[in-house]
């Protein structure tokens, strides 16, 4: 009887210790992958890295999609998106801009990354013109990357990048992407990156979750060198309480026995 109320006792402790896991973790990236407007209908998943790029002189304007599952997300304060350089790049002055899909939106889905292309792509709506035509017709950025706004929200404008060092981190952090995962709803984030910067060259390249190397050839880190949410917490019970939750099993056995 004595054990019986003892582990029982132990149960209610443990239920008391079921709160999610305090403080920062991490959440890796569900999907990945770019598109390319001078290949629309391709898919461009399996390779080793994403290009962001914009080259108004053509149409090889480059996008890059990043999926989260969400649903163990249980808050963000000082979130940062984090992704890895493939390469060494020296050049400098450029920038990116983060872009995250509005949630409830139509465009707020569970895309396939080994089927998205640019002509596909949530949150995009190709005009089928190309990039000189929309210049000489004074097209704004979103319009040259036949961006959806109306699906998107701006998260982080016009951050330089540069140089790029391989295997070296490049993140996003703003109070809007705070915001942005608190508000989501459906267990689902997408995030799109684009390039400000109007050049063919010096594209920004991560590093995609895929790759076992980078373009020197040496080896990713063990895990893997995908893009990750920091900052955020997540419903991941700690191991303590995960042990507690075992004890509180055992009582209610013995409980029953009894």
């Amino acid at each position: 009887m004595k054990v019986s109320r003892l582990l029982f006792s132990a149960a209610a402790v443990a239920c008391l210790a079921l709160p999610q896991t305090a403080g920062a973790a991490t959440l890796g990236v569900a999907a990945d992958t770019w598109v390319r407007e001078d290949s629309s209908g391709s898919n461009r998943n399996g390779d080793a890295f994403m290009n962001a790029r914009t080259d108004e002189d053509g149409t090889t304007n480059d996008l890059v999609f990043l999926r989260f599952d969400t649903s163990s997300l249980t808050g963000a304060a000082g979130s940062a998106l984090n992704l890895t350089w493939y390469r060494s790049d020296g050049s400098t002055g450029k920038t990116l801009s983060l872009w995250g899909i509005n949630d409830g939106s139509a465009d707020d889905v569970a895309w396939d990354e080994a089927a998205i292309t640019y002509d596909t792509a949530p949150a995009m709506a190709p005009d089928g013109m190309d990039v000189m035509t929309e210049v000489g017709l004074a097209h704004t950025d979103d319009d040259i990357h036949d961006l959806k706004s109306a699906s998107l929200t701006l998260l982080v404008a016009d951050q330089a990048y540069g140089p790029q060092v391989e295997g070296d981190l490049y993140s996003f952090s703003s109070a809007a992407l705070d915001t942005f995962l608190n508000a989501d709803t459906n267990g689902i984030v997408t995030f799109l990156i684009t390039r400000n910067t109007n050049t063919s060259s010096n594209q920004a390249r991560f590093t995609a979750k895929e790759a076992t190397a980078f373009n020197s050839g040496a080896s990713v880190p063990q895990g893997g060198a995908g893009a990750y949410l920091s900052g955020v917490t997540t419903g991941v019970p700690e191991p303590g309480s995960i042990a507690l939750i075992g004890l509180a099993a055992a009582a209610l056995v013995v409980r029953r026995r009894r």
